[in-house]
Formats: C-alpha cells, sequence, structure tokens
C-alpha cells in the first residue's frame, strides 16, 4: 500500500501544477491570439484515400489510416467492416455484422481500442475485446491503427492499438451540418419489417472568434435480420479400435486411428431484433491560442431481441454403425443409431440484452513556450451488459416427441442431411414439454485514468516526449442459471397439453444456398417460448390429480415455477487491476547520405497490481433425474476466494525511417509489447459444468479454475517496410513483420480431482455396477436406469414415482472432476508474415483502385492428429482485399471484395477451424447539389455462407445462412 500511495503523490503532483500554471497563463496570453485562416476542406473518395495515405508517409512506425469521408463512403454497418479494408485486418462477424477485429493473425483479446488515446472498457465479461457493433461509424473522424509499439501509447495491443477518433468542434471552425437518413432492406429476416430506418446527425459550431466550441452527434439504428443455420454441439473422439465391430460398420475405423462421434444435430431459425443508439457532446475552450481545454461525453447504447426455434437428434453417441472416411482422423460420412435415443426435441428460446456505454473525458492542452507542450487528459469511462427480458439474457425452452426408433445423418455435404424413423407421424398432441434453462448474464467494467504527457522540443531535429500515467480498471462478471432438467418422459407434460400451441413447420427449401440444403425436408413444430413457458407453469399449478397435472421439477427463478431467470447478481466475479505507467521517448530528424531520416526511440515502465475476488458454488448432491444428464444440485452456499497478483515490465521501441529517394521511403521498428489475458483466466473461482454424462461406462465431469498470477503474453516485434510514393494518392507498400510471443495462455489439468467429498455419484456405486454386470458395459443409460429401477426400487436415493436416482454419501463413491486451469506456457512462438499494398488513383478518369494482401504464418499451429493437450493461435489466417472506385461529376461508386483464408479457432485437445470466406460489397451515390447526396448500398451481395468444422472438414461445427443486405437514403452536409 506504501508503495502505491508513493506512485500515485507524482500524478497528483504534476496535474495540480500543471493545470495551475494553465489558468495562470491565460491572462498573461489573451491579448497574443492569431487570426484563424479559413481551410478549404476537400472531400470525397479520392480526398479522403490521399489523407490516409499522407498519415502513413508521415508516421514514424508503421501506421495505418481511415477518414471519416473514407469511413462514410464504404458501404458498411460499423467501424469493423470498414478495418477490414486495411491490409493485415481481419474481423469476425455476429448475425452477419462486424464485430471484432483481428490483426496480423492476433484475436481480439490481443487489441487494444482506444477512443481519442483512452483505453476503451469492454462489456464481454470474461474478456477483453472490444465489441464495434456497438459503435456507429458517423460521428467518428478516423481510425488509427498503430502496428509498431511505441512509448506513448499504452500497452495491451500486441496485434495493433486501434484509436478511434472523433470530431472537435475547434479544428473545424464555423459551422458545420449533416444529416443522413436511410431505409434498410434485410433480405435475411422472415418475420422482421421488410424496412427499418437509420437516420444520425451532427451540428458543430464556433463562437467568440472560434476561441469557443460545441459539436453535438447522435445515430438512432433499427435492424432486423435472420439466419438459418445448423450446427452439431460436440464431437466425441474415440480410439478407432474402440467402434464396436458388429457388422454394421463400413470402412471401420482401426488401431491408430482417431474417431469422432456426433453429440446432437440441430437446424436453428433465428432471427435478430436490434436498436443501437449513440450519442457524443464535445465543448472545446481556447482562452488564448497556446491552452486549449476539451470536455467530451460519448454515450453508446445497443438493445438486442433473439428469437429462435429449432428441432434438434440426440446421439448416444455409441458409435452404432456408421460409413466412415479413410484414417488417421476418421469421421462419420453417414452416421445411424436405432432404438437408442426415444425422443425428437424441439425448442424455442429468447435472448435478450442491452449494452451500455458512456466516457466523461476532459483534456487540457498547453504550449508552455514555443519548446514545451503539455498535456493532461482524464477520462473516467463505464461499459456493462444487463438481461433485457423477464426470461433472463438467455433462455430455451424444450419439448418433445417420443417415440423415435432410428435416426441417420449424412455429413457428407456442407450442411448435414438427417432422416428420422418414428413408430408414427408427428402430430401435436405427441409433443410434451420437457426441460429448460433460462440464465442471466451481467458485466461491468470501469476505467478511470488519468495521465500527463508532455514534449520539449531542443531545436528543430531533436525533442523529447515523456509522460506519466495513472489507471484503475474494475471489472465484473456474474451469472445465474434456473435449469429444469426434466428431458425424459417421464418427467414431461401430459398428452395433448400443448396441442394448441403447435405450429406445424418445414424446413424445406429453407437452406437451398448450401450444398445438400435441399435434402433437409424435415418437419416440426415451431413455437412461442413464452406462451409454452405460460402453459408450464399453469400445468403445475393443477392439481396432482388432474390429467394434465406437470410435477414441478425446479421451483426456482424470481416467479419460483422454474419457468424465468433469477436476477439476484450475487457476488459475482471481481476484478482489479491498477496500473501506473512512465514513458520517455526522443525524436530525432537528420540527414544521413544527402537522404531524410527519422529516429524515434523510447521507454516505457508499467508495473500492474492485480486483486480477484470470487465466489464459488458449492453443490449438495447429485441427482439422474433424465436419461443423459446427471446434475448436480447447487446448495445455495457459496465458498469466498480472494487472490493477488503483480508484474512489472520494461518495453523498449525504436523506430527508423529514411526517404531512400523523395518517393521512396524505407521503415524499420522494434518495439516490445504486452497483451494481458481474459479475464476469464484471471478471476480465481472455481466453477464445474453442472451436467455430468456417463457413456458406456465412461464418467465426464469439468471444472475450471482461474489463475490471477497469470503474466501478460510479451511479444518481440520487428518490422520492416518499403514505400514508394508515386503519384498525389497513390503508392505501393511490401511490409515484413516478425513476433516472437512468449507466456501464451494455455491448459493445466489435474485428472480425477474429488472438488466436493459429500457430492455422491450414483454412477459410481453399487447400484449401478449392477447394472452393468448384468446389462453389459454397452447398455444405454435408459436400460440402466430401468434396470434399477426394477431391481432396487426400495433403495436410498431410488425414487421409481419420481423417476429420480440420488447419489447417496457412504454408498456411492464422490465425483471426480478434470480440472482445467490457465497456465503461462513455456513455448514461444513465432509469427512472420508479409504484407503487401497498392493505392492507385487513375489520375484526372475518377476511377481508382484500392488492392492488398496479407500473408501470415507461425509455429503455434494446432497438430490435427493429436488429442494431447497443445497451444495454438487462434485467427492466424491470411487475406485479401480489392476496392474499385469511380469519383467525379459528383458520382461515386465503389466495389470492395474482402476474402479470408481459413483460421484455427481455438481448442486445447480438440480443434475448431472457421472456413475460408469472401464477400462483396457496393455502394454508389450522387450530389444532386453541392449540399445533398442520394446513395445506396448493398452488403454481401452474392448471399455468402459460413461454416466452421473440427479436426476435420466433415465434422461441422456451425453451417448458416443469413443473406444480401441493402440500404438507400440521402445525405445534407451544410
Amino acid at each position: 500500500m506504501q508503495q502505491k500511495a508513493f506512485n500515485k503523490n507524482p500524478m497528483a503532483t504534476a496535474v495540480t501544477v500543471a493545470v495551475g500554471m494553465a489558468i495562470s497563463s491565460m491572462a498573461i496570453q489573451a491579448q497574443e491570439q492569431q487570426p484563424v485562416l479559413e481551410e478549404v476542406v476537400v472531400t470525397g473518395i479520392k480526398a479522403s484515400l490521399k489523407r490516409a495515405m499522407d498519415t502513413k508517409r508521415d508516421s514514424a512506425g508503421v501506421v495505418d489510416a481511415i477518414t471519416a469521408e473514407d469511413i462514410g463512403a464504404f458501404p458498411d454497418t460499423n467501424l469493423a467492416e470498414s478495418l477490414q479494408r486495411i491490409t493485415g485486418v481481419a474481423i469476425e462477424r455476429t448475425r452477419g455484422e462486424g464485430s471484432t477485429v483481428t490483426v496480423r493473425g492476433f484475436g481480439a483479446d490481443f487489441n487494444l481500442v482506444t477512443l481519442n488515446g483512452r483505453q476503451m472498457p469492454t462489456h464481454s465479461g470474461g474478456g477483453r475485446s472490444f465489441d464495434f457493433g456497438d459503435l456507429a461509424s458517423e460521428s467518428v473522424s478516423g481510425v488509427e491503427i498503430y502496428k509498431t509499439g511505441q512509448a506513448s501509447v499504452p500497452t495491451g495491443g500486441i496485434g495493433a492499438t486501434i484509436n478511434i477518433k472523433t470530431a472537435k468542434p475547434l479544428d473545424d471552425p464555423g459551422l458545420k451540418v449533416a444529416f443522413s437518413t436511410k431505409a434498410v432492406h434485410d433480405l435475411s429476416t422472415a418475420e422482421g419489417d421488410d424496412y427499418t430506418p437509420e437516420i444520425s446527425g451532427l451540428i458543430s459550431q464556433t463562437f467568440f472568434d472560434d476561441t469557443i466550441g460545441v459539436a453535438l452527434s447522435g445515430s438512432f439504428q433499427e435492424r432486423n435480420n435472420g439466419q438459418a443455420g445448423a450446427f452439431n454441439t460436440q464431437w466425441f473422439e474415440r480410439p478407432g479400435q474402440a467402434i464396436a465391430d458388429n457388422g454394421q460398420q463400413t470402412n471401420k475405423p482401426g488401431e491408430g486411428d482417431l474417431a469422432a462421434l456426433p453429440q446432437q444435430v440441430v437446424y436453428q431459425l433465428d432471427e435478430w431484433e436490434r436498436t443501437r443508439i449513440n450519442g457524443q457532446l464535445t465543448l472545446q475552450w481556447r482562452p488564448v491560442e497556446s491552452v486549449t481545454a476539451t470536455l467530451d461525453y460519448t454515450v453508446a447504447e445497443l438493445e438486442l431481441d433473439h428469437r429462435y426455434n429449432n428441432m434438434s437428434i440426440w446421439f448416444s453417441p455409441t458409435g452404432q454403425s456408421a460409413t466412415w472416411t479413410d484414417g488417421p482422423i476418421v469421421s462419420p460420412l453417414v452416421y445411424t443409431e436405432t432404438f437408442n435415443q426415444p425422443d425428437t426435441p424441439m425448442g424455442a428460446g429468447v435472448d435478450a440484452s442491452k449494452n451500455e456505454r458512456s466516457s466523461l473525458g476532459f483534456n487540457l492542452q498547453w504550449d508552455v513556450t514555443d519548446r514545451l507542450t503539455l498535456e493532461l487528459d482524464h477520462h473516467d469511462s463505464k461499459a456493462e451488459r444487463n438481461p433485457n427480458s423477464p426470461y433472463g439474457s438467455s433462455a430455451n425452452l424444450s419439448i418433445a416427441a417420443f417415440g423415435r426408433e432410428g435416426a441417420t445423418v449424412d455429413f457428407s455435404q456442407e450442411i448435414p442431411v438427417t432422416t428420422i424413423t418414428r413408430n408414427d407421424p408427428l402430430s401435436p398432441d405427441d409433443m410434451q414439454i420437457t426441460g429448460s434453462v433460462f440464465s442471466n448474464s451481467w458485466a461491468e467494467m470501469n476505467i478511470e485514468q488519468t495521465r500527463l504527457n508532455g514534449t520539449f522540443e531542443f531545436n528543430e531535429s531533436l525533442s523529447i516526449d515523456f509522460g506519466v500515467s495513472q489507471s484503475d480498471l474494475d471489472n465484473f462478471e456474474a451469472g445465474s442459471i434456473v435449469q429444469r432438467n426434466s428431458w425424459g418422459q417421464n418427467q414431461a407434460s401430459a398428452f395433448g397439453a400443448i396441442a394448441d400451441l403447435m405450429v406445424p413447420a418445414s424446413l424445406e427449401g429453407i437452406y437451398k444456398q448450401l450444398s445438400g440444403g435441399n435434402a433437409v425436408t424435415n418437419n416440426f413444430f415451431m413455437f412461442d417460448m413464452a406462451a409454452v413457458a405460460e402453459r408450464g407453469a399453469f400445468l403445475q399449478s393443477l392439481p396432482s390429480t388432474d390429467t394434465y397435472y406437470l410435477p414441478t421439477a425446479l421451483a426456482g427463478g424470481d416467479c419460483g415455477t422454474g419457468f424465468c431467470a433469477d436476477s439476484n447478481k450475487g457476488f459475482g466475479n471481481q476484478f482489479r487491476e491498477e496500473t501506473q505507467s512512465y514513458f520517455v521517448q526522443v525524436n530525432y530528424d537528420g540527414v544521413m547520405f544527402d537522404r531524410d531520416f527519422s529516429v524515434r526511440a523510447g521507454v516505457r515502465y508499467e508495473e500492474t497490481d492485480v486483486t480477484s475476488s470470487a465466489e464459488s458454488q458449492d453443490y449438495v448432491r447429485i441427482e439422474w433425474a433424465s436419461t443423459n444428464e446427471f446434475s448436480a444440485v447447487p446448495s445455495g452456499d457459496t465458498i469466498p476466494s480472494a487472490l493477488t497478483g503483480k508484474y512489472d515490465y520494461t518495453l523498449p521501441s525504436i523506430d527508423f525511417s529514411i526517404d531512400v529517394t523523395e518517393d521512396i521511403k524505407f521503415r524499420a521498428s522494434y518495439s516490445e509489447t504486452i497483451a494481458r489475458s481474459p479475464f476469464s483466466n484471471l478471476v480465481g473461482n472455481l466453477s464445474i459444468g453442472t451436467v455430468l454424462r456417463v457413456v458406456e461406462g465412461q464418467h465426464t465431469a469439468d471444472g475450471f479454475r482461474g489463475n490471477p498470477g497469470l503474466l501478460p503474453h510479451e511479444a518481440e516485434n520487428w518490422d520492416f517496410s518499403l514505400e514508394y510514393y508515386y503519384g498525389d494518392s497513390s503508392y505501393v507498400s511490401v511490409g515484413y513483420f516478425d513476433k516472437s510471443v512468449e507466456n501464451f495462455v494455455t491448459a493445466g489439468e489435474q485428472e480425477d480431482v474429488v472438488l466436493f467429498p459429500n457430492l455422491a455419484h450414483p454412477a459410481l456405486g453399487p447400484l449401478y455396477s449392477a447394472a452393468i454386470d448384468a446389462l453389459g458395459v454397452t447398455a444405454s443409460n435408459a436400460d440402466i436406469r430401468d434396470y434399477i429401477f426394477t431391481n432396487f426400487p426400495n433403495e436410498p436415493g431410488v425414487d421409481v414415482a419420481a423417476q429420480t436416482i440420488t447419489g447417496v454419501v457412504g454408498r456411492d463413491d464422490p465425483a471426480y472432476f478434470d480440472v482445467d486451469t490457465s497456465l503461462n506456457s513455456a513455448e514461444i512462438a513465432e509469427i512472420d508474415g508479409w504484407e503487401i499494398a497498392w493505392q492507385h488513383d487513375f489520375a484526372d478518369t475518377g476511377f481508382g483502385f484500392i488492392a492488398n494482401a496479407t500473408f501470415a504464418d507461425g509455429t503455434a499451429v494446432f497438430n490435427r492428429l493429436s488429442n494431447d493437450p497443445q497451444f495454438a493461435l487462434p485467427g492466424l489466417s491470411d487475406t485479401r482485399n480489392f476496392i474499385a472506385y469511380y469519383d467525379k461529376y459528383g458520382i461515386q461508386v465503389r466495389v470492395a471484395y474482402n476474402w479470408r483464408d481459413e483460421f484455427f479457432t481455438g481448442g486445447v485437445t480438440q480443434p475448431g477451424y472457421q472456413e475460408e470466406y469472401e464477400q462483396w460489397d457496393a455502394n454508389a451515390s450522387y450530389e444532386l447539389t453541392d449540399s445533398f447526396t442520394v446513395f445506396v448500398e448493398g452488403i454481401n451481395l452474392t448471399n455468402e455462407t459460413f461454416r466452421s468444422f473440427g479436426r476435420s472438414s466433415y465434422q461441422i461445427y456451425n453451417v448458416g445462412q443469413s443473406g444480401a443486405r441493402y440500404q438507400f437514403g440521402f445525405r445534407y452536409v451544410y
């Protein structure tokens, strides 16, 4: 504590001195103001590209940029969509819209996002990734992407530091008015409005000889969109020789092969409603030419409502019958199980959340003398995510028709094709309420940051930058789950109880954009989740003698019926980071061999203290209440924990550039940077999967404990670039980067750990063993349950009427868990690559193009032939972009193509991959007058689809189609 107090005292002293000296000098310099010259601003695609090129050329390190006109001209829904056009930048899409960015193969958690140089909080809860979907692009004046480390730039970005810049009124004096409105027509939605509005506006004015400025901007956007997808929840891997040689296998796996078995194939139809509101107020005061004070307040709100219906097929999975691919990685081409799982589940869900951001900042810039400049900046920013529905952040209610005799899935095409055989046709009267999950999720991050920077110019060639800062980050994450584990028919509602709520539906013709999609013709029932939840609560309230009485599986949630969410956050997981940093940086411009050159060398020191405070859930028993689920029942008590950590880093950086000729520039940079681990790896609580499984005698139970002592990822970075500027807005550049990264987070595992000595497991006792001895190890869970109910009906823990089997302490052994934790890997990963860019303007023709490509490679690549724990870097991939444009006579046209290669998405023992993806976008506008422009935009014009998979491309995880989106409207600028 003494050390922390000592570190903060210099900051407080520096702030006091800076403010006091600045105010004292105002009166002295009041008469020294100089008139402001009017600036003529040229707009349009070509002008914006020139400004971006000038930023790149004049920067000391490797920096790319987009200006406001460039963002406004792209057919992009947010900043992430615009950033993907930059060399080395790729994006991840959510709901068909850019959400997070990957830079040079490093995902969102490895990149730092700042707003006007201030670190922005996130609301991901367990991660540090910034969701660009929260921000509209209209109020942004530019974005800078710093790909090389600088002592003056805050740490946190190994891939890049992305700085979002907003407009300031004194930078562009006078009255400025801009207004835009558009109608959005999204072809992907089946239930939403045909057209939704987007409105944005900005007004800026300066007063009193341009010494006071006010700027106000805002935007309102609504969007409805949909998606038709299919997914498999998990692939269970088995040694090839473990697949039964029962005469039902074609090309059976053998010894040395690794075979995968599907868990649950789901077809799902999604609909989203999104409302996004952004606003910013900026006030500036320049009482004298040498002092500028800025006060700004930024708010953003995003409400997201998600509704879906699905149907699915559960497998045991036993590997009963299949046609297999060749080894050593073996996947089922066609997989079949008969008389195993009796149900055909169908589900409906509602997800509803509200993301909110706010940031209040103050900045004071003071030219103390002609050679000394000081800048004081403070901000208090907050981001939070809260549930926005009585059913919670995420809700799912399942119904099922029993009587399934067999199911077959064909995995040989883009989308799995399923065939179900039943003992009778589907009927609304067959549908029964089974299990449900109503969960809440909360996240909140607060960042309070103060920094004092300065620059002292010794002469025209030599200057020094210096600074000190204090940052306090508080992250909170919590969740609650109300889960009715009544998945079996024995706990389901009566026949006919919900027949009137069923709506017949078919998947025929839904998946026509995917190969194999025309063969997906399953019939199922859609329903409104809220209506069925209300019916379920009513059925529970009936007398137990009533024909339609539904036993209460769980009297939980705010409603007390189990058909709603629990709004109690509890203590949650609380994490605090306190960071003090200091930097000094020397800048020198000189002449060498008659050529201009620049050198920037600096060092940054940071010291961070972390504190993790958490509560872990305690559990009282394990209930086997349905065929496949052994459920750990919470006791209601919690186990508190508090852990701490500390680290410090000294991070040098140096940038060198030289004008080889008047048009050719060479750069070389070296830097050391860090990126802190996600909060989910740092929080020191213990969590377990509340649903345990036993398949053919194999017991599966997992737990996880965080590690606040994790060190940040540390990278040594080399960058080299050769750039040829051969026209007013034309250039070619070739860059090479090399990153050596250590302290990657990997998983450490303790196997077979008894976490709760009194948590007896019914599958680890004499009753289960007796059933296995009688039926064999390959017996289904349903047969084992029936055997226990028949032969041991009066044993403790066996409740035939309720169809539950509960573990008994002293008779059954306690559950054991494979507990994962996060560790810093000793492995050093090498990532390198090439970035090539060509921007060319065909002079007075109005035509031009931008082409760029990134080729990235690394040593941290997943070995698909091994199922041992290993580390690999998610997101590493090649990318390509091409943009053709026309800008003349008031007509602007742009066509953009984006491609990203297949990439690893994560996994420790089992990998996941995203297939390569490409997309075409376009926009066109026409200036009816100097102030009034009409435009049309198109996104995903070719209706591209997406697909992810596991160890083999046949092992599908997710596949889907969305559709094109069109927008048209007008802009008015004064």
